[in-house]
């Protein structure tokens, strides 16, 4: 749930309403010997990956429909750490 100015934040109620459902991704233990097995364990344990809890802390991951790829901001980032 977006709040109303769109922010991508989640409103105060909308955290409360969601928070004890949330699954605490310390908790997740991921299993498997291939790459696709490990990500079917995770995505079985934690339900929906872009909105989960990190210990006390709801965490909600959103990416921008026509932002650069993340591969290209990360890109981005080390390189001015060298500067």
């Amino acid at each position: 749930m977006l709040d109303t100015k769109g922010s991508g934040y989640l409103s105060c109620a909308a955290e409360r309403d969601t928070y004890g459902t949330l699954i605490d991704i310390q908790k997740v233990d991921i299993l498997g010997e291939s790459s696709s097995e490990r990500l079917s364990s995770y995505l079985s344990q934690i339900g929906n990956p872009y909105f989960f809890r990190v210990g006390s802390v709801p965490v909600q991951i959103s990416f921008q429909a026509n932002g650069r790829p993340l591969e290209e901001k990360i890109k981005s980032y080390f390189m001015a750490l060298k500067i």
